[in-house]
């Protein structure tokens, strides 16, 4: 992902109602490409939802987020 893709996400997610997690904030915010290679890989795994992506992102800090974007 590039460096103007993430500060646009990073900037999304602030924007969100702080009564949201931040997994979930992280995960909708997210292009709609990642977001549809993570749906794809949940049902793959055999989940009916996206919580477990909502989990792993919830526990990031900043940084670690940060970098996942960029492999992403």
């Amino acid at each position: 992902m590039t460096t103007a893709t993430i500060t646009k996400t990073i900037a999304k997610v602030n924007n969100q109602p702080s009564e949201y997690s931040t997994g979930f904030k992280r995960l909708t915010s997210l292009p709609l490409r990642v977001r549809n290679n993570i749906i794809l890989a949940c049902v793959v795994n055999g989940e009916n939802n996206t919580n477990s992506m909502k989990d792993f992102l919830n526990n990031l800090t900043e940084q670690e987020f940060i970098n996942w974007l960029k492999l992403a």
